[in-house]
């Protein structure tokens, strides 16, 4: 018979398994904003290893790696989740610039034979996504770590602390995201955005095929009036082409980050 204790220590991690399986893909879309992945050699790790590689030289004039013609690129990413002193905490694992995640060998994928091998509280699929801006800047965090699920090399892109559970899902709320990278949209570059009742303008940073399978790039000017989102009132869907570069990059570090009902990913454009 299970104490007290014991029951009330699997009560909560049943609780949170549920709502991080359900911030699955809020919780990629936010993390893999800082997945800018540079070259790497032909050599891949076996499944459930882990490696470490340089990062490559294309940088920007501060010396962060710079990752271009990132537009229109498809990517997937695994998200490892455990509870640490009450909080749920989550590594996120990238294949862009290793492999565009073909479809057998995601499919392939089982979350649960990946928790098991892991040991970790919940492993979460998401994508496929597809990156909107044109070139992705990564601040340096030193060599990267590469490691296969299933065929798939991926790269940690990031860890999130989720806070504590159960995590907010409702589309169209902001979180901030620890992620150090800047995103660059070239001038005459086609661009989608939400504006909140504010002013405040947040840009389409990648689109998902998560909740609608059909959707492709062609769909995303008519996005506000097809019916296939709904923003609250007082805010504006809208596209529109840049008459000059865009740079986004959060408040220091972090990035305000929000998702439509499609979990489509923006981020927010901070004034200058």
């Amino acid at each position: 018979m299970h104490t007290p204790v014991d029951a009330n220590k699997q009560a909560t991690r049943l609780r949170v398994s549920v709502f991080v399986a359900a911030a699955a893909s809020l919780v990629f879309a936010a993390a893999c904003s800082s997945s800018a992945s540079t070259t790497t050699n032909d050599s891949s790790p076996t499944p459930g290893a882990t490696i470490v590689k340089p990062v490559g030289t294309l940088s920007n004039a501060d010396g962060w790696p710079r990752v271009e013609g990132t537009r229109g690129k498809r990517y997937c990413e695994v998200l490892l989740a455990s509870l640490v002193e009450g909080r749920l905490n989550a590594e996120v694992w990238n294949t862009y610039g290793l492999n565009d995640c073909p479809l057998d060998a995601w499919k392939a994928l089982d979350p649960a034979t990946i928790k098991t091998e892991r040991g970790v509280l919940a492993a979460l699929l998401n994508g496929p996504r597809y990156w909107l801006m044109d070139a992705i800047e990564k601040k340096p965090t030193g060599d990267r770590k590469e490691t296969m699920f299933g065929t798939l090399t991926m790269f940690r892109a990031a860890t999130v602390d989720l806070g504590p559970p159960p995590p907010n899902l409702s589309p169209y709320l902001e979180h901030r995201v620890a992620r150090g990278a800047i995103f660059e949209y070239e001038k005459g570059a086609h661009v989608f955005e939400l504006v909140d009742p504010t002013g405040e303008t947040y840009i389409m940073q990648s689109y998902s095929q998560q909740r609608d399978a059909t959707l492709v790039e062609s769909d995303l000017p008519a996005l506000g009036t097809s019916g296939r989102i709904t923003p609250p009132s007082g805010w504006t869907y809208r596209a529109r082409t840049l008459d000059a570069s865009v740079r986004v990059q959060g408040p220091g570090p972090e990035a305000a980050v929000i998702q439509d009902d499609l979990a489509n990913s923006y981020s927010l454009i901070e004034p200058n």
